[in-house]
């Protein structure tokens, strides 16, 4: 989507390198999902399996991880208590990252204390401990996997790059990639997976937890058999689904993204900021974009100042209270946002109110403004709404949330290109 600039100064079109940017990161993205999902259908069946039994228990899910992936425990979370899915029961899910009191506190403070010292407080031999680390696990994230095992927990371990030591967790996907980006995309396809398809199990029998653990649907009987099945295909048809979404936002925005990242790429040089929002999990997807700009996971990357306007719970709750909730993000505009710096507004559907009024704030006072939506784009999607819209054009939620991480990360890929050639002085 090519739009006129703040003031109406039309933008140039961005460089060949840009738009490479933009097309090896869809490409790589793609690519690593199909080869890693569709053959690891069956495992991710079997976990969904394994955590059903603990949730029926009375287990809860415990996620954790750092950086980037700490933003992903939060969405995690997000999903599995307030299921997008009508009629899905909610299920307990904790985000041992959620609390910065927690894990900045003194008796956790150490190297490794980070995740065991709330594991240990929160967790039971029932539940379950999922974490997540897009390169090698951290000694923080073993040594939680190490105290959830020896509490007898069901750990889960979603890695990327090198494999990593089978011994760290009950049940390891690790996604055989070096960006840590696009392992990031894979494991929130993962996760997304492992949400939706728990629920396989868990309403087999029309919602009677008794009769589930009275009689599980082990693997070995037919109807057994058939859940697992079906989990299976069911895997392999959301990996088709998203690789063809991710195709279809490629071929349709590719060329607009490009034009984004050097917008964003001009400001940056001028050393201005990026601010990020949005509801659930489209705010869990801001944090990540912040987290993306201010701690980079590619080596080289230069450090872009950024704010996750999801993360100040007080201002957030105050806000809401006070004037209501459609302002939570538009008073915060008005105080952090200069002249130049950039809004990131994230909406599935594209009409969040808060998002929305956020976004037209923004474009009031100057800052260049993207959108990122679903379905068909919705109130953002309007003509001048904002400088640049992406829509994934879907109309399931997961999907549209993995796809926007895409358009994000390729993005910033894009826009760290530009930033890069300027600073070598660079001529296209």
């Amino acid at each position: 989507m090519m739009t006129s600039g703040p003031g109406g100064a039309v933008r140039l079109a961005a460089g060949a390198r840009t738009i490479a940017a933009v097309e090896a990161h869809f490409a790589g993205s793609i690519g690593t999902a199909g080869r890693f999902l569709d053959p690891n259908a069956a495992a991710i069946a079997g976990a969904c399996r394994l955590m059903a039994d603990r949730f029926v228990r009375g287990g809860s899910l415990l996620v954790f991880g750092e950086g980037a992936q700490a933003s992903d425990a939060a969405h995690v979370a997000v999903e599995f208590v307030h299921p997008i899915l009508v009629g899905k029961r909610a299920l307990p899910a904790i985000a041992l990252t959620s609390d910065a009191a927690v894990l900045t506190a003194p008796a956790g403070a150490t190297p490794d204390g980070s995740f065991v010292g709330p594991l240990t407080a929160l967790g039971a031999e029932r539940d379950i401990a999922l974490a997540m680390s897009a390169a090698g696990p951290s000694s923080a994230v073993r040594a939680a996997l190490a105290t959830a095992k020896r509490r007898g927990m069901l750990t889960l371990l979603l890695a990327g790059g090198p494999a990593p030591d089978r011994t760290l967790a009950d049940v390891i996907f690790s996604v055989p990639e070096a960006d840590p980006l696009v392992v990031q995309e894979v494991h929130e396809t993962l996760y997304h997976v492992l949400w939706e398809l728990v629920h396989v199990f868990l309403d087999d029998r029309e919602g009677d937890l008794r009769s589930f653990l009275e009689d599980p649907p082990e693997v070995t009987t037919d109807r057994g058999g058939q859940l697992m099945a079906q989990v299976r295909d069911s895997t392999r048809q959301k990996c088709r689904d998203i690789c063809a979404l991710r195709e279809t936002v490629r071929v349709a925005h590719a060329a607009g993204i490009a034009e984004a990242a050097r917008a964003v790429a001009e400001r940056i040089a001028r050393r201005s900021r990026l601010l990020a929002f949005g509801n659930g999990g489209s705010a869990t997807d801001a944090q990540d974009a912040a987290a993306d700009c201010m701690a980079p996971a590619i080596a080289g990357w230069r450090r872009i100042p950024a704010l996750a306007l999801t993360n100040d719970i007080g201002v957030v709750t105050a806000v809401a209270n006070d004037i209501g909730f459609d302002h939570v993000f538009s008073r915060q505009v008005i105080a952090f946002g200069r002249r130049d710096d950039i809004a990131l507004g994230i909406s599935t559907s594209g009409t969040s109110r808060s998002v929305v009024s956020a976004l037209a704030e923004a474009k009031s006072r100057g800052l260049l403004t993207i959108a990122l939506t679903g379905y068909d784009g919705g109130a953002l999607a309007g003509p001048g709404t904002v400088d640049f819209c992406f829509v994934a054009a879907c109309d399931y939620v997961p999907r549209i949330q993995e796809a926007h991480a895409t358009i994000w990360h390729a993005l910033l890929a894009a826009a760290q290109t530009e930033l890069a050639e300027a600073n070598s002085g660079g001529r296209r």
